[in-house]
């Protein structure tokens, strides 16, 4: 039986800091960064 993750999500207090780690540091790739204004945050 092959087992894999799909998706994860993160909840970071700096998103920006985070998704620079994750991105340059561990070579993931970013699907989407959503800006959310009914409730002021990403």
């Amino acid at each position: 039986m092959n087992q894999s993750i799909l998706h994860v999500a993160l909840v970071a207090s700096d998103y920006d800091e985070a998704i620079d780690f994750y991105c340059q540091k561990l070579h993931f790739t970013l699907l989407e960064d959503t800006y959310q204004p009914e409730q002021d945050k990403r």
